[in-house]
C-alpha cells in the first residue's frame, strides 16, 4: 500500500468513526441499539483502558488492540480512530478550503506538559476520582461537546418539523446553560488550536496521546528522512500537523507523529519513507539505506510519591456520602446513581462523564451533574426525578457504558437493585394536609413499595414498604406537591438488593394493608 492509498483509507475510516460517534452522542430517536454502540466504540482507547483496569472483560480488550497497533504502525489510533483527532483534522481542512494558510514549523516536544497530563489523570484515579480523565480524555470530551451542543439542536429541529407532521416528536432532556457554555468553550478551544497549531492538543494535554506516544517510539514501522534524497525544501515540515519533523537535522519525533502521512504525499522526491525496524521499506521505494533517527525515549516518571500525589488531588475531590439533614427536599437529598453503578466510590472513580448513558436513556431521566455529586462528580450523570423516572423494564445505561462505571446488568437484575431509599413526609402530603384524595405515588410505583391504606373520612394515605423499593423515582416524579414534594427518593452511597415483586402473585404489601389499624 502506497502513501496515497493509505491517506485515502485514513480519511475514509476517520470520517466513518467521526460520523458514528456523532450519531452515537446526538441520537435523539433511539436509532442505535446498545449492542451496536458497544461494538462500534470497541477501539476507544481511554474508556477501554479504564474498563480493562476495572475488570470489564472482553469488551475492554480494544485498548490492548490499540496498543498492539501502535507498536506495529505508530499512532494510527490518533489518525483515524479518535473522534476528537479526526474532528481536528476535518476542521483544519475546512479552514484551508477557505483560503486560510497555516505555517506549522518544527517545535520541540513539550514533554513535561504530557507527563503532567498523565500524572494528573493517574493521580485522580488513584485518589478515587475520574474527574481529570473526564476533561482530558478525548473520547469523553468529544461526547460532552456533542451531547450538549449538537443533540439539543437536533431535538429542537426535529420537534419543529414534527409540528408540521413530517416527523414524530422526540423527548430530549433539558441541558443546563452551564453545560452548553462549557461545551462550546471546549469546542472552540480544540477547534481553534487545530486550525492554528494542528495537533497541539494531542501532543500536550491528551493523556491517551502521551501514552501512545511512548509506545510509538518503539513502533516497528517508522517514518524516516532519507538524507540522500532530501533537497531541504521543508515541505514535509510545513505540512506536518504534529510539528514533529525537524528537516534541518533530518529527524522525526515519533512520539508525536500521528501517522497521517501528509509529509510523504507532499514530498516530490521520496525524501520520507516508511521503513521497518530491520530496514524493510514500504512506500515509497528507496534503495538507499537510511540511518536510524536519533531519538531518546522520554524517561517515565516513577510514582514514588503516589500517595502524596493522590492525597493532593483527592482531598478537594472527596465527597461525603452522609445523608442530608432533615427536612429532606429535592435540593439537599443525595443524588441517585444509575442502576448498575454499584456505589458512589466506584462510580466517581470510573465514570469519565462521556454522556453516552444520558443520550441513550429512553426515559431521559439521566442528566449531567453540576453540583449533585460535588466536585468529584462534576458532569457525571445522576437521575433527575423532576424530569422523569427510571423505567422498571430498562437497563440501557448499563449496556452502553464503555468504562464499567455502570456495570452491565439485565432487566431482571435491574428489578432487584435498590439505587435509593424512598422517604415519605406525611405532613406535606395533600391527603393529610388538604384532606384531598390523591394516591398518584402508589399508582406509579412498579413494585408497590408505596401503597395506600385507609385513613379517615374514606380517604387513604400512602404507606411505604422499604424492602420493595428500588429507588426508581416514579413516586417522586408524579407527586403533585410543590415546592417540596411529599415523597422523595434519597440516593444510596452503596446500592442494595430489594425484594423482587413477582407478577401473578399476591403482593405482601397488600396483606399488610388489611392489618393497618386505621
Amino acid at each position: 500500500m502506497n502513501a496515497t492509498t493509505y491517506r485515502r483509507l485514513r480519511i475514509a475510516v476517520g470520517m466513518a468513526v467521526l460520523g458514528f460517534c456523532l450519531l452515537a452522542f446526538a441520537d435523539i430517536g433511539g436509532w442505535m441499539p446498545p449492542w451496536l454502540l458497544r461494538r462500534g466504540l470497541f477501539f476507544q482507547a481511554g474508556p477501554a483502558w479504564l474498563g480493562l483496569a476495572k475488570g470489564l472483560g472482553w469488551i475492554a480488550g480494544g485498548g490492548l488492540i490499540v496498543v498492539a497497533l501502535t507498536l506495529l504502525f505508530g499512532r494510527i489510533y490518533c489518525a483515524m480512530l479518535c473522534p476528537l483527532g479526526v474532528w481536528m483534522d476535518f476542521s483544519a481542512w475546512l479552514a484551508r478550503r477557505t483560503g486560510k494558510r497555516r505555517r506549522l514549523p518544527y517545535r520541540p516536544a513539550k514533554r513535561w506538559w504530557r507527563l503532567a497530563a498523565v500524572a494528573i489523570v493517574v493521580g485522580g484515579l488513584v485518589a478515587g476520582s475520574a474527574l481529570p480523565a473526564a476533561w482530558l480524555e478525548p473520547y469523553s470530551l468529544f461526547g460532552k461537546i456533542i451531547s450538549a451542543t449538537v443533540r439539543p439542536v437536533m431535538g429542537w429541529g426535529n420537534n419543529l418539523l414534527a409540528s408540521t407532521g413530517v416527523l414524530r416528536p422526540v423527548n430530549v432532556s433539558p441541558v443546563a446553560a452551564v453545560s452548553v457554555a462549557m461545551a462550546i468553550a471546549a469546542l472552540g478551544l480544540v477547534t481553534g488550536l487545530a486550525i492554528v497549531r494542528g495537533r497541539l492538543w494531542c501532543n500536550t494535554m491528551c493523556p491517551v496521546g502521551a501514552v501512545l506516544g511512548w509506545f510509538a517510539r518503539h513502533a516497528w514501522w517508522r517514518l524516516e528522512i532519507t538524507s540522500s534524497a532530501c533537497v531541504a525544501c521543508s515541505m514535509c515540515e510545513r505540512t506536518c500537523p504534529a510539528q514533529c519533523i525537524d528537516f534541518h537535522r533530518h529527524r522525526i519525533d515519533h512520539s508525536r507523529c500521528v501517522m497521517c502521512l501528509d509529509c510523504v504525499t507532499s514530498c516530490k522526491r521520496s525524501g520520507i519513507v516508511l521503513r521497518g525496524r530491520r530496514g524493510r521499506e514500504v512506500a515509497p521505494a528507496d534503495p538507499l539505506p537510511c540511518p536510524e533517527p536519533v531519538t531518546k525515549a522520554a524517561p517515565l516518571v516513577p510514582l514514588t510519591r503516589r500517595r502524596l500525589m493522590g492525597a493532593a488531588v483527592g482531598l478537594p475531590l472527596v465527597l461525603a456520602a452522609d445523608h442530608p439533614k432533615s427536612p429532606l427536599t429535592q435540593q439537599n437529598k443525595s443524588a441517585v446513581l444509575p442502576p448498575g453503578a454499584r456505589s458512589l466510590a466506584h462510580f466517581q472513580a470510573t465514570c469519565t462523564a462521556c454522556q453516552l448513558c444520558v443520550v441513550h436513556c429512553p426515559e431521559q431521566v439521566l442528566r449531567p451533574s453540576l453540583t449533585k455529586h460535588g466536585l468529584a462528580g462534576f458532569f457525571q450523570p445522576y437521575q433527575d426525578f423532576d424530569v422523569s423516572f427510571c423505567s422498571y423494564n430498562c437497563a440501557n445505561c448499563s449496556q452502553v457504558c464503555p468504562t464499567g462505571a455502570i456495570q452491565p446488568i439485565t432487566v431482571d437484575e435491574r428489578r432487584s437493585i435498590r439505587t435509593g431509599a424512598v422517604q415519605l413526609i406525611l405532613d406535606r402530603c395533600v391527603v393529610k394536609k388538604n384532606h384531598t384524595s390523591c394516591g398518584a405515588c402508589s399508582e406509579h410505583c412498579p413494585t408497590q413499595a408505596v401503597h395506600m391504606v385507609p385513613w379517615e373520612n374514606g380517604l387513604t394515605l400512602p404507606q411505604i414498604t422499604p424492602e420493595l423499593c428500588i429507588g426508581c423515582g416514579g413516586c417522586e416524579f408524579i407527586c403533585p406537591v410543590r415546592p417540596d414534594k411529599a415523597i422523595i427518593v434519597n440516593g444510596l452511597g452503596v446500592h442494595e438488593r430489594a425484594e423482587v415483586v413477582k407478577l401473578g402473585q399476591e403482593n405482601s404489601a397488600r396483606a399488610k394493608e388489611e392489618e393497618f389499624p386505621f
